[in-house]
């Protein structure tokens, strides 16, 4: 059967309502640009509907809060909303878990070509070209808790191309997909097909990380359908800031030096790789060696951060270094641990706790007696995932205190 070739915009969690964060320090000059990435790459999405000339836009929800948002971002989508209302494009819009469809201010109207699907059934539509039916778009809002119930989508009886949009789906994994031809899914911020045969089930992601734990490129998707049916999904980058998580790992010879060597290698290589993009790089240092023992808080690393920070965040596009991380055990010779002295004393004692979990890290027995039944005794307690780490960080931490060693990074 013959199609009439389609174009989609596929994007979702806008999340209008929520700036960039989860750093400790905000780049001074980036301050602007943490509250206004979001608006500035949905906006990117718009801009993508109307360069590629796309039959519809598909929104699969939580695009934005409208109480915690404001009116800005209100007037914001209902303005690019018109825009492409003035070009005759519609928009499907199933909504998501902060964006239900109640929630939009009354006295906002929304121009007609935005079709919001309803709580609690799969609505169904037909995209017009020239008059002429060209593909159906079905899809359902959801309600808050609830994940959308895929029973009511179906492929269409006379061979119409079908979209489904939805913000996730009840359907089983690799099933997806198997109700529509493509099935345009929001709730994930990092973009991921789920199902491909014998429909494609997508999801496009964020058009914008938030913090350190969406690293990577962010944008919208764009869906190409040829005549014959078959489908092509295509990412577009639409993030105003990229957050990148950059994995260095190091051999028993590397030194100081050397390392801040590989990150400065790899800074060449990261503006390459995202040519035109302001990154935000966590370094995470695996590995071993005795560089390992002085990455830590208050260790080599902070005045890494602020050497690297000196020598590129005022670059354009800048590139500012979130932090260096080091995960990795404390690597000591054994004879530090066997000798008779106080280092020796507190190594063992070190893996005494690293090989009996049974001994408690709890700090509230030192809390004041007043304390140890408030909120505060909460923070004394080490939950079993967190050991490991905690007790990694104090060794490194301790180490670096008796080994007196002075480290110098290059200015």
């Amino acid at each position: 059967m013959s199609f009439p070739p389609l174009r989609f915009v596929h994007a979702s969690d806008f999340h209008l309502e929520r700036p960039l964060g989860g750093v400790a320090e905000v780049p001074p000059d980036k301050r602007e640009l943490f509250l206004e990435a979001p608006f500035l790459a949905a906006s990117q999405v718009f801009e993508t509907v109307l360069a590629e000339g796309a039959d519809a836009l598909l929104l699969s929800g939580d695009l934005l809060d409208p109480e915690l948002a404001g009116p800005r971002a209100v007037v914001f989508l209902r303005d690019h909303f018109q825009r492409l209302a003035d070009h005759n494009i519609p928009v499907y819009w199933a909504c998501g878990e902060v964006d239900a469809g109640d929630t939009w201010p009354a006295s906002a109207t929304l121009p007609e070509n935005v079709h919001i699907f309803p709580v609690g059934h799969v609505a169904d539509f037909e995209l017009l070209r020239d008059g002429k039916p060209v593909a159906r778009i079905q899809g359902i809002s959801r309600t808050q808790g609830v994940t959308p119930d895929d029973s009511g989508f179906f492929c269409d009886a006379t061979g119409l191309f079908t979209v489904g949009v939805a913000h996730g789906t009840a359907a089983s994994p690799g099933t997806e997909g198997d109700r529509v031809d493509y099935m345009a899914l929001g709730g994930q911020h990092h973009r991921q097909t789920v199902d491909q045969s014998p429909g494609i089930a997508h999801y496009c992601g964020s058009p914008q990380g938030r913090d350190p734990s969406e690293p990577g490129p962010h944008g919208c998707t764009l869906v190409l359908v040829d005549d014959a049916g078959h489908i092509k999904t295509n990412f577009v980058a639409t993030d105003a800031i990229r957050w990148i998580t950059e994995v260095v790992d190091i051999t028993a010879g590397t030194d100081e030096d050397a390392l801040m060597s590989q990150i400065e290698d790899r800074i060449g290589k990261l503006k390459t790789k995202h040519h035109g993009s302001e990154l935000l790089i966590t370094w995470q240092i695996t590995g071993c060696g005795s560089v390992v023992n002085h990455i830590h808080a208050g260790g080599i690393s902070d005045k890494m951060v602020e050497v690297l920070r000196n020598r590129y965040a005022a670059h354009s596009p800048g590139i500012w270094t979130v932090g260096i991380e080091c995960n990795a055990p404390l690597d000591v010779p054994q004879e530090w641990v066997d000798e008779e002295t106080i280092m020796g004393d507190l190594l063992r004692d070190f893996r005494k706790l690293e090989e009996d979990p049974d001994i408690s890290l709890d700090l509230d027995e030192f809390l004041p007696a007043e304390y140890r039944e408030a909120s505060l005794a909460e923070i004394a307690k080490v939950e079993p995932e967190d050991r490991a780490e905690l007790l990694w960080a104090a060794s490194k931490l301790g180490v670096d205190l008796m080994d007196g060693e002075e480290i110098l990074i290059g200015a």
